[in-house]
């Protein structure tokens, strides 16, 4: 027996005597370690199915097999807005348009900008629906895990068992063999396990609890912007009588600091108590599922409470402040209560903003809107392109007058030498009927269409109604240029001719 103390001591630390059972122990646990880490990443890994994932997909493929059908209308001003059209009406070329011809180009930013903030909020939003799937899978792996290690405490049970006997048949040796070890008996261990994973248990059922309830209010929801804003501004609720639900949300209340008077007051009424959840009480959630070790979820995410409310500050001090250098020419009561919301309230959600925007967005549809479809889609050149075309044009017709009289009043033979006068007033109605459309056939049936939005001055026309109409204005036009250039053509051709000079 010594011998084998002395080539294995840990039969000695478990205070046993039984060196089979000892040895079969310690490979067991082996042996389950290296199944519950298998398991535990396998658990991470797996992309189960996530209720919210799959209707976001649906609604994708959807949109996009909508979006994927050519519009046989005009681009509304939204969808030129939220980037589904093509050139020449996609959103560049309005925002140069906005910032070149129409001079109202602060509109088209603050627009901007509120909708960069919306994308900031949703991912906001995601970042902590995400956070908290993640944190279910954690503790899931740790249920298997528990449940595999409880396997092995029937071994454990059976070592109690024997710590017991030999206590009772001799207990000075017992003494004297227990004070020789430093590490704790696996009695110890088994009942300092057991308190640890009932108060982690406890824990873990009311996270997943709370985390079920969440998902089905769709208080996490990304896609709808008033469940978000709601969400932000702490008006989400849930309602649930559950002694171990509404205790987690007590204690988040308390850790997170959000506990107010009147709230209190009202939940100790109903016994089925409608809670109100607030983003921090989510992050809180987040980070109490997180080691010590890890940092605060501020820290581990791109997009925190703190952007937002930076976003929201930044957004306000550019566009409604007095000497903001892109001051809104908007209404002052609606400024006020923009100010208000951010400054008293302390809001930071995207409907904030939405008063401001739909006026800012009513303004560029009956202003700029139209006049930059007729800039855009029912023409194919520029103002400025059209007056050198004029000019041109004209130079083109006098040339044409002066090469038509020149044969007449020089009495030129034969006639038929006369026709070249067609390709002078082809080119000059060409040139005249280009600037006065505002449109070049040509040009279009190549497919391209000028423009400032590109560095080479032509972009291609890709949105196909535009497309088709552009294509039969030229067509059109085209058509017209035809029959007054074979007019005056005819006209110098066939008047008899005499001579001024004999």
């Amino acid at each position: 027996m010594n011998d084998d103390i002395e080539k294995n001591p840990r039969v000695l630390d478990r205070g046993g005597d039984n060196d089979d059972d000892s040895d079969n122990f310690v490979k067991s646990n082996f042996h389950d370690k290296e199944q519950l880490d298998k398991q535990f990443r396998d658990s991470i890994n797996t992309t189960n199915s996530n209720p919210f994932k799959d209707q976001a997909n649906k609604r994708a493929s959807r949109s996009s097999s909508l979006e994927s059908r050519p519009l046989d209308r005009w681009p509304t001003l939204f969808e030129i807005l939220n980037r589904k059209t093509q050139s020449p009406v996609d959103l560049w070329s309005f925002y140069v348009y906005m910032r070149d011809g129409q001079k109202s180009i602060d509109y088209l930013d603050f627009w901007m900008d509120t909708v960069q903030h919306m994308a900031l909020c949703k991912s906001y939003v995601k970042g902590l629906r995400d956070s908290l799937v993640v944190n279910e899978r954690v503790r899931n792996a740790g249920a298997i895990t528990e449940a595999m290690a409880s396997s092995s405490s029937g071994n454990i049970i059976q070592q109690q068992q024997q710590q017991s006997q030999k206590r009772q048949q001799d207990p000075l040796s017992y003494i004297t063999d227990t004070s020789r070890s430093d590490k704790p008996t696996p009695s110890f261990l088994y009942d300092h396990k057991n308190r640890d994973s009932g108060a982690s248990s406890r824990d873990s059922r009311s996270s997943s609890m709370l985390l079920d309830l969440l998902m089905k209010n769709n208080l996490l929801e990304d896609n709808d912007p008033h469940r978000v804003s709601s969400f932000l501004r702490g008006e989400g609720s849930i309602r649930t009588s559950d002694p171990v639900v509404n205790a987690k949300i007590e204690e988040l209340k308390r850790l997170s600091q959000v506990i107010d008077m009147d709230e209190q007051l009202d939940f100790e009424e109903d016994s089925k108590r409608m809670s109100k959840i607030k983003p921090e009480m989510v992050e809180t959630l987040i980070q109490y599922d997180l080691r010590k070790s890890d940092k605060p979820y501020e820290d581990t995410k791109y997009v925190s409470r703190t952007s937002l409310r930076k976003s929201s500050r930044n957004i306000m001090l550019t566009y409604f402040i007095q000497d903001a250098k892109k001051k809104l020419d908007i209404p002052q009561p609606m400024v006020d209560r923009v100010l208000h919301s951010l400054e008293v309230e302390g809001r930071d959600d995207p409907e904030v903003f939405d008063e401001a925007r739909e006026y800012v967005f009513k303004v560029m549809e009956h202003e700029a809107y139209p006049n930059f479809l007729r800039e855009r889609a029912m023409s194919n050149i520029s103002h400025r392109s059209a007056i050198i075309r004029l000019i041109l044009g004209l130079v083109c017709f006098l040339a044409a007058c002066w090469t038509g009289y020149s044969l007449i009043f020089t009495d030129h033979h034969p006639k038929k030498n006369r026709a070249v006068v067609t390709i002078p007033f082809f080119a000059a109605f060409y040139l005249l009927f280009n600037a006065f459309f505002k449109i070049d056939p040509f040009l279009c049936f190549l497919g391209y269409s000028e423009s400032k939005a590109a560095d080479g001055g032509l972009v291609p026309i890709r949105e196909p109604f535009v497309k088709k109409l552009l294509r039969r204005r030229s067509l059109f036009v085209l058509l017209i240029i035809c029959i007054v250039a074979a007019a005056f053509s005819c006209l110098f051709a066939l008047v008899p001719g005499t001579r001024l000079l004999r």
